[in-house]
């Protein structure tokens, strides 16, 4: 058995036990008892669950029909603990989330495609008027064609996230089983069936969700290309396609995607001279037509003046975190721990100390579990270098780049922009999970322990900083 019931009882004891400890050093800051609740209840709802799924779904068949199928009643049901949450401490956000902003930015754009689409104006002439960047017009156009039929209800577009969300626990599996085997590919669609962050994000009104399927679809169209190595236009048309789509949702992840699928194509180890050229093939055609896509929509202008700006967005970044979080970042001090912790975080706020943290703490249970579990990622990472997994070169890269570029523009610790990179960690943790040794469970006790240290010290950072203890 991949994930015993030993490994159930240690995720849950590490996770109660550092709201517990917070609670008892810190009486005065204990955040709202239901929302405290409901993050323990997601907590064992995830451990347990994924103990129960690897033991009920050990030689089920039909396996994606049920992922899919499980993962939309999951979905749909964190869209009403959403709507729990937001109706009961925040109701003026409603009908989006706790905190809504974007939401509502998103809602009114989406009117506007409507009130277009109806009236036969141009869209994109319209969004100019409202967005500043085309990086933002994709979600918005999407919004706005659903609303043009089904009317401008939100809930509608929350029902569409969940439903591309089960589709993207699909592409996970799949991508899995083409890189590991079966099993891994079982665990990877458990996990990401019932991972918090992804279900938290799946009740947002936000263009996550979707820009995650494109990429996630866009790596199985390759992967698929890497599996069988045979020249095929419709494939590629399909990536160029997806590359296309990325744009208009966040321009930087375009070149990202473009770079992870060159890097696996051209370092795949070849087996028979005839692959050279259908790998050559593969990727000038990848190349010719990524280069035709961006002058197209006119995104290498967008990607020369984002390295262009790089220099001063790390400051930027900061001083925005600062202002929205109550946090005053010194760039000097914290950029490197953002840089070595990148993939880590963000860390869990388990504090309530003032009204503006209501929507970050809220979903400690999310990092409070991510943080428990990249152990297996990192696992899965040393695994996939030691023993030169080349079919692991495009999730891997395209992982990493963007951690990077998270961390080189201080913003790794904001968990809007790290939910985009967890789908394809989940991949590593999978085999992290499946490939067993003999002290893992040891070694994740440890680092564990190390874990709680360092969820403390930030609670007690961001205490200390506002002169609180």
């Amino acid at each position: 058995m991949y994930w015993t019931q030993t490994n159930t009882n240690l995720g849950i004891l590490f996770s109660t036990g550092v709201l517990l400890f917070h609670i008892i050093i810190f009486p005065n800051y204990i955040m709202p008892l239901p929302i405290l609740l409901i993050g323990v209840a997601i907590i064992l709802f995830f451990y347990t669950t994924l103990r129960g799924y690897t033991v009920l779904w050990r030689n089920t068949n039909n396996i994606k029909t049920k992922l899919f199928f499980h993962s939309l009643l999951y979905r749909i049901l964190g869209i009403l603990g959403m709507y729990f949450i937001t109706l009961n401490y925040d109701p003026n956000s409603l009908p989006f989330e706790l905190s809504a902003a974007d939401s509502w930015n998103y809602h009114y754009s989406g009117v506007i495609v409507a009130d277009a689409i109806r009236d036969n104006k141009n869209i994109f002439m319209s969004l100019s008027t409202f967005w500043k960047s085309e990086s933002d017009y994709g979600f918005s156009i999407i919004i706005g064609a659903i609303y043009s039929i089904f009317g401008k209800i939100p809930y509608v577009i929350k029902l569409f996230n969940a439903i591309v969300g089960s589709f993207t626990v699909l592409r996970i599996y799949q991508i899995t089983k083409i890189i590991y085997q079966g099993e891994q590919a079982k665990i990877a669609g458990i996990l990401a069936m019932i991972m918090p962050p992804l279900l938290w994000f799946g009740g947002m009104f936000l263009k996550e969700t979707i820009l995650i399927f494109l990429l996630v679809n866009a790596t199985y169209f390759a992967m698929k290309i890497t599996k069988s190595l045979n020249y095929r236009p419709y494939y590629i048309t399909l990536i160029l396609l997806h590359f296309g789509l990325i744009f208009y949702f966040r321009v930087v992840l375009a070149p990202i995607l473009l770079i992870a699928i060159l890097l696996q194509m051209s370092l795949f180890k070849l087996k028979k001279r005839s692959d050279y050229l259908f790998s050559f093939l593969i990727v000038a055609g990848i190349m010719i037509g990524s280069i035709y896509v961006m002058k197209a929509l006119h995104m290498d202008i967008y990607v020369e003046e984002a390295i262009a700006a790089s220099s001063d967005q790390f400051g930027n970044e900061l001083e925005g975190a600062s202002k929205s979080r109550g946090v005053n970042y010194a760039a000097a001090l914290v950029a490197p721990l953002l840089v070595a912790g990148a993939i880590l975080t963000p860390f869990p706020s388990v504090l309530d100390f003032e009204a503006s943290q209501l929507a970050i703490y809220a979903h400690f249970q999310n990092e409070v579990i991510r943080n428990g579990m990249y152990f297996f990622v990192f696992f899965g990472l040393i695994r996939a270098i030691k023993l030169k997994q080349k079919k692991t070169i495009l999730v891997g890269s395209l992982a990493i780049i963007y951690i990077l570029v998270l961390a080189a523009s201080g913003i790794s610790h904001q968990d809007r922009f790290q939910i985009i990179s967890l789908p394809f960690l989940i991949i590593f943790m999978s085999d992290g999970i499946v490939s067993k040794y003999k002290q893992q469970q040891r070694h994740w006790t440890l680092y564990l322990i190390l874990i709680f240290a360092i969820i403390l010290m930030w609670n007690v950072f961001k205490l200390s900083i506002r002169q609180l203890i």
